[in-house]
């Protein structure tokens, strides 16, 4: 087994804290609800992490911009742009079209696109270009766009047809040509699941065997790098899919078996510094409830002598 994440480390404390205590983390008796997990899941930094895991063969070639301001005014957009060098072929067949500047916008698993969605998203394309190229060089077709989506948006892809060349350039990868930059809509869902398991493990329908493999790919990662942006994955992929890592751990599966005795350490440490707290917070109690006992003995004495409060 290689070394440990802290994402796997995660993964355990997560399901097991899920089972122990509420969601404020301050006392004990009753499960996080499954939705109350989900509510804070961050799907855009683990998609961020899942791109540079899918396309790290070509890492020296490539610059992140995970958060960009456009213009002057605070418009602060959550998309993803990588920066290719020149003449360099991105291997990965998602990005075998990218060219100078690589714009990319994530639609969380649920989130809508529409026609709205892939014009607004063409909007931000082209006033990143007009900031970011001179006067002269701006017509230079040196960007493409990407919509990410799980689902895949049928209605929108029938309008597209209706105007432009759409082609499938393989399962998942859909390019459509003829707009002012070259275009692609990737559907997470239809994507060879093997070939990019960073990315299709960004749902909230992940099965056992997809998770194996996950857990496996990660462990074989050896680059820190690589293993910090697996982490960020696992944790998303862990909190989507809670109620199935926590079957996988109650049942015994043999990867998560290796795995909770390689991180046995770090979960009684854990378990360690909750109990600390919680006896912190007993003793609190405790203290609370001396307290509110001495009161009701004043309110009783002061009440037998006639003064009411």
């Amino acid at each position: 087994m290689a070394q440990k994440t802290l994402g796997m480390i995660a993964l355990y404390y997560r399901v097991w804290y899920t089972e122990n205590y509420k969601s404020d983390g301050y006392s004990k008796g009753r499960k996080c609800s499954v939705l109350e997990v989900e509510e804070n899941i961050q799907w855009h930094p683990a998609f961020c992490s899942a791109m540079e895991l899918e396309l790290r063969e070509n890492k020296k070639d490539l610059e992140y911009i995970r958060e960009y301001n456009l213009s002057k005014m605070p418009l602060k957009i959550d998309f993803l742009i990588i920066k290719k060098k020149p003449n360099v072929v991105i291997q990965n067949e998602i990005g075998d079209f990218f060219l100078g500047n690589n714009i990319f916008e994530y639609k969380s698993p649920g989130d809508d696109v529409n026609a709205g969605t892939f014009y607004k998203v063409l909007s931000y394309a082209c006033l990143y270009k007009a900031e970011t190229e001179g006067t002269e060089e701006i017509f230079d077709a040196d960007t493409t766009v990407s919509v990410v989506r799980e689902e895949k948006p049928r209605k929108l892809l029938k309008q597209l047809r209706e105007r432009y060349e759409v082609i499938q350039k393989a399962d998942g990868i859909y390019r459509i040509n003829g707009m002012i930059f070259p275009m692609q809509i990737l559907v997470t869902k239809e994507l060879d699941k093997e070939a990019h398991i960073w990315v299709t493990s960004l749902t909230r329908t992940l099965n056992r065997e997809q998770a194996q493999e996950l857990l496996v790919s990660c462990a074989g990662l050896n680059n820190e790098g690589d293993k910090r942006n697996a982490d960020s994955v696992v944790n998303v992929a862990s909190e989507a899919n809670i109620k199935l890592f926590r079957k996988m751990i109650q049942e015994g599966d043999q990867m998560c078996e290796e795995l909770k005795e390689l991180l046995a350490p770090e979960i009684v440490e854990f378990k360690i510094r909750l109990a600390e707290q919680d006896a912190e917070l007993a003793d609190k109690d405790a203290k609370l409830a001396d307290n509110a006992a001495e009161i009701a003995k004043l309110k009783k004495l002061l009440a037998q002598a006639g003064i009411q409060l």
